[in-house]
């Protein structure tokens, strides 16, 4: 029996310094003990390799009542030009490469840990097919739930790994950076990308109908919900409609305004015409422009639904 559990207690060692190390760097701030490794470092290496879960993990620290959804596009968006610009505090929670399914399940998170006062919601028509159905919030919440489940996921400990390299000097992350240099990566997204993503689609009824009740859970709770187009450039919405998906893409804002106040930059405009304004079709280079739209006096790109006039007193002024 005793060599029995010597040999057991040899076996398990390795699993057990495993885990250890991964309390003791504590990537994701699960414990919020451990500052061997800074936060600016933990937030470049673990915030890029589970987006999800580190931005779970620090909303759950510090809730804010305003909240922002979507994918890379109002992921890119600056909070504190938003303070700087509306004098309230939100809290970022889009994702990198996210979807609706993810989207809808951190307002529900987010709604269970705190009173929302706004909600923007960024929905682009790309997102809005059945089979953009990647999940990574699920394992998120799971793994946030769980302490023995975050002492051994491979995620967490390849990102206790990766923070402990950077921190003694190595570079940190990027995933999904492109290969490409930015002529070629362009070509890439308009010629491969988006026709893949768009050769299967099929309208989203489960996820329309979720929409619905988010918007419906808002009215009920007062909390301002507003959704976002993000916009595209014009080469890509084009595209759209050479590979005969302009009667979906139509449907999609059909549906959408259905949902409350929409801010709509993803139509042909001065702003989308021009390739200097994007870093690749799906994202622009200067997301201030953006931002003053929403949430500052400007209006220049941006269409705005009749809702979302009559939720603006700067927009309602103007229309009387």
């Amino acid at each position: 029996m005793e060599r029995l559990l010597i040999r057991a207690s040899i076996l398990a060692a390795p699993f057990i310094m495993l885990a250890l190390f991964v309390a003791v760097v504590d990537p994701f701030n699960l414990f919020g003990v451990s500052w061997i490794v800074s936060e600016e470092i933990k937030e470049d290496t673990a915030g890029e390799l589970h987006n999800a879960l580190w931005k779970l993990q620090k909303f759950k620290k510090a809730p804010v009542s305003r909240i922002i959804l979507g994918d890379s596009s109002m992921a890119a968006l600056d909070t504190d030009e938003i303070r700087w610009l509306a004098g309230e505090e939100y809290f970022n929670f889009a994702y990198g490469g996210g979807t609706l399914p993810e989207a809808i399940e951190t307002y529900w998170l987010a709604a269970r840990m705190t009173h929302l006062d706004a909600v923007y919601f960024g929905i682009g028509f790309v997102m809005f097919n059945e089979y953009d159905n990647l999940d990574r919030v699920s394992e998120a919440r799971a793994i946030s739930e769980n302490p023995l489940l975050y002492l051994s996921n491979r995620v967490v400990l390849h990102a206790a790994f990766v923070a402990v390299r950077v921190a003694l000097g190595a570079a940190p992350p990027r995933p999904g950076a492109p290969s490409l240099d930015r002529d070629a990566f362009w070509r890439f997204q308009i010629d491969e990308s988006l026709p893949e993503m768009l050769y299967r689609y099929k309208y989203p009824a489960t996820v329309a109908a979720q929409l619905l009740e988010i918007a419906e859970d808002c009215r009920r709770h007062g909390t301002r919900f507003v959704v976002v187009i993000p916009p595209t450039e014009l080469e890509l919405q084009r595209k759209v409609v050479a590979l005969g998906r302009g009667a979906e893409d139509s449907q999609f804002k059909r549906f959408v305004a259905t949902l409350g106040p929409v801010y709509d930059f993803d139509y042909p405009n001065s702003f989308t015409a021009k390739r200097e304004n994007f870093s690749d079709p799906f994202h622009t280079l200067d997301n201030n422009e953006i931002i003053e739209e929403i949430w500052g006096s400007r209006r220049r790109y941006v269409h705005e639904s009749d809702q979302a006039r009559d939720a603006d007193p700067i927009l309602k002024s103007r229309s009387q």
